[in-house]
């Protein structure tokens, strides 16, 4: 009989010791097959803003969740040759070779890893495409119709798979250059020992690392970054290593130091318990510190959508206006008479309907596009920087119910409920104005700010910034201006907004319908700034025309006269988050598969180590209550303590990530704190149920003559 033979009798009379190895496989391919099968599916390609923060962080996350599967299928493959060390030895004791068995070895383990990896490809595959069928069904105008099978998908998955095999080939190649027998068979005997003193000030130190760290990467460098103006580049982010570095000793210290206090009875009650910990503590503090990781990713995945829609969804709400367009006198674009004949096919009642019209001036500005060899932000003052848009104080007043005065050589700068200065962009940059065809300048000076966000457009800065000036200057600054440089705006609300997204559907298509060639910019397109780029270059890529799709409102277009219809940005708000959250909460269910993985294998590993343990507790006198005792107290410090850390950890993480984007905590980003808490939550009770899984598992591992 060969040694591949004697394997394969092996396997069949062990089948619940490879069982395990090859779910993970499976699970961990089909997750990533699907998720990435999904996220290249034409389907969902179409459906995704080209590039931007949103698709990067699609990537990221993925990133992520290659990690955390390669993670806890290494942990499967690791207690998968623990079980296998036994035969191993056995083998070499009896006169086999090392090198026969290294092939056997190489060789099961391999064809493990291609057959469950194809399942998992082929489950991966099938599952993306039902996905994406009920996304489909859910939100028919944003999702096209699926391929059932992306090749992206399938060759990524394909490379995932190859990735798995090496990893498992590495581990055993590492398991068979054991020195000699003894080590073989003592493999599952092996265990690393806390061997240093720790005092009180070996954790003060870590948590004083812990928080310097977070606050340092995550905070101080965004103040350094506004005092100074100066960037610290990504190299700041090396300061989360700190942190993690604190996290490791406040984990050990808490495995490996227990005194009696002023209760030595507990501590003498519980001393077994404490040197089994000590005794495999670093091993122990490894799985939590991965763990601790893992809830953090998997919280950070099921945050980021949630937090990205409250926050748009808070600013849609406080737009005042339903329903706001704009378009260049020069465009034959709809009017108030189509507008009101199209709500009244669609049984729409509008009302506050309002118009108004801005001019198109060039103005002075700051330039903050390049640092220096530093680093720090470089401003150069221009005095003709780029156009800008300009509405006369009693047209904005009549539109909005203001009663601003505007004195006349000075200007407000209208702004949205979300906008804010920071190093980049400043509310009083603007000083000076000039009509270019008339041949009129003016000074201006900084009044303030006024808030309408019907008004504004985006980000409201540079190219896409909106003014408020006297009536003199504005009719005085009007004067020969051409049609293609006055804009015109139409604002108007509706009686019933929810009922009213058909009406918006069409409106949209017949708007864009209508555009016209000089409408068709990006939003980053500007007159002047064209005219020196092609001065020095010949090539301005702004100038490129857009094309929006009149069908799909939601398909993201970065035109710089896209609509603002208040129940469409509702809707396709929640599609993207849908779309997103999908994605994400996949790479959350990855992180948690692995936290669930790699618990219970440390669990498993922690009952089969000392299993001896207990047996002579037991000739000791040691009941079975006593022994399920001192094993619970073990499995609970390999969940509690990453459990409460990681959620802690975010608790107070996440909040400051908010805070630091714009120095403030809004009402939308309150509420995502609570969410956060929620989730928190939900991740104990996870821990909580496989807590009980693995405790059920290892006391029939340590417990034997009894059923449980």
């Amino acid at each position: 009989m060969t040694l591949n033979k004697m394997f394969a009798k092996l396997r069949k009379y062990n089948k619940k010791n490879y069982y395990q190895l090859k779910f993970c496989i499976a699970f961990a391919v089909m997750l990533i097959a699907s998720f990435i099968s999904i996220v290249l599916n034409p389907a969902m390609q179409n459906a995704l803003p080209a590039g931007g923060d949103s698709r990067r962080m699609v990537y990221m996350i993925f990133a992520v969740a290659v990690i955390g599967c390669t993670i806890f299928i290494i942990y499967a493959a690791r207690l998968f040759l623990r079980y296998r060390s036994r035969e191993i030895g056995v083998f070499l004791a009896l006169g086999a070779e090392k090198k026969q068995l290294s092939r056997a070895l190489y060789g099961e383990l391999s064809q493990m890893g291609a057959v469950y990896s194809l399942v998992g490809i082929a489950l991966g595959s099938v599952l993306s495409y039902i996905a994406l069928k009920i996304f489909q069904a859910l939100f028919p105008f944003s999702i096209d119709a699926p391929a059932f099978l992306s090749i992206g998908g399938i060759a990524a998955s394909v490379l995932y798979s190859i990735l798995v095999i090496i990893c498992m080939m590495v581990l055993a190649v590492r398991f068979m250059r054991k020195t000699n027998i003894i080590d073989v068979l003592n493999e599952q005997r092996t265990n690393e020992s806390v061997k240093q003193d720790m005092t009180r000030r070996y954790v003060i130190i870590g948590v004083v690392c812990l928080v310097l760290g977070v606050l340092i990467a995550g905070v101080g460098a965004q103040v350094y970054m506004r005092v100074t103006k100066q960037s610290l580049g990504v190299w700041v982010n090396l300061f989360y290593l700190l942190s993690l570095f604190g996290l490791y000793r406040i984990l050990i210290y808490s495995i490996a130091v227990h005194k009696r206090g002023r209760n030595p009875q507990k501590y003498y009650k519980n001393l077994i318990s404490y040197g089994l910990l000590k005794f495999q503590g670093s091993s122990i503090v490894k799985n939590m510190l991965i763990v601790c990781l893992l809830i953090v990713c998997s919280l950070f995945a099921c945050m980021y959508s949630p937090s990205r829609y409250m926050s748009e969804r808070d600013g849609i709400n406080r737009n005042p206006v339903d329903y706001a367009m704009s378009y260049p006198l020069s465009a034959d674009e709809l009017e108030k008479a189509d507008i009101e004949s199209l709500a009244d096919q669609y049984d729409v009642g509008i009302s506050e309907y309002h118009e108004g019209e801005f001019i198109r001036l060039l103005g002075s500005g700051v330039n903050r596009d390049d640092v220096d060899e530093e680093g720090k932000l470089i401003e150069i003052y221009e005095k003709e920087h780029m156009y800008y848009s300009f509405i006369d104080a009693a047209s904005f007043n009549e539109i909005t119910g203001e009663n601003i005065k505007v004195e006349d050589g000075t200007y407000y700068m209208i702004r949205n409920s979300t906008m804010y200065e920071n190093q980049y962009n400043r509310y009083d940059d603007l000083d000076y104005v000039q009509n270019t065809y008339a041949g009129k300048e003016k000074e201006l000076e900084y009044a303030g700010t006024v808030e309408y966000t019907g008004l504004t457009t985006l980000t409201g800065f540079d190219g896409l910034a909106r003014y408020v000036i006297s009536d003199a200057d504005y009719a005085e600054l009007r004067q020969d201006l051409p049609e293609n440089m006055i804009v015109k705006n139409i604002l108007f609300n509706v009686e019933d907004l929810d009922a009213s997204y058909a009406f918006a559907r069409e409106l949209y298509k017949q708007y864009c319908s209508h555009a016209s060639e000089d409408m068709l910019k990006l939003t980053g397109y500007d007159e002047h700034q064209e005219e020196i780029t092609l001065a020095e270059d010949g090539y301005y890529g702004y100038a490129d025309p857009v094309t929006p799709n009149p069908e799909h409102s939601e398909e993201y277009c970065d035109w710089k006269y896209t609509p603002s219809f208040k129940i469409l940005s509702i809707n396709n708000g929640f599609i993207s988050f849908g779309i997103f959250y999908m994605l994400f909460v996949y790479v959350a269910v990855i992180c948690l598969a692995a936290v669930a993985i790699i618990s219970y294998t440390r669990c498993m590993t922690v009952a089969v180590k000392n299993k001896q343990v207990f047996e002579d507790v037991r000739k000791l006198g040691g009941n079975n209550d006593y022994i399920k005792k001192i094993l619970a107290d073990q499995l609970r410090r390999v969940y509690t303590l990453p459990t409460i850390l990681g959620n802690l950890l975010m608790l107070l993480w996440y909040p400051l990530m908010l805070w630091q984007n714009d120095g403030r905590f809004t009402q939308a980003e309150v509420r995502i704190v609570f969410v956060e808490a929620a989730l928190c939550a939900v991740i104990a009770l996870f821990q909580y149920v496989v807590y009980r899984i693995s405790m059920r598992q290892a006391k029939k591992v340590v417990i034997a003559d009894e059923g449980v």
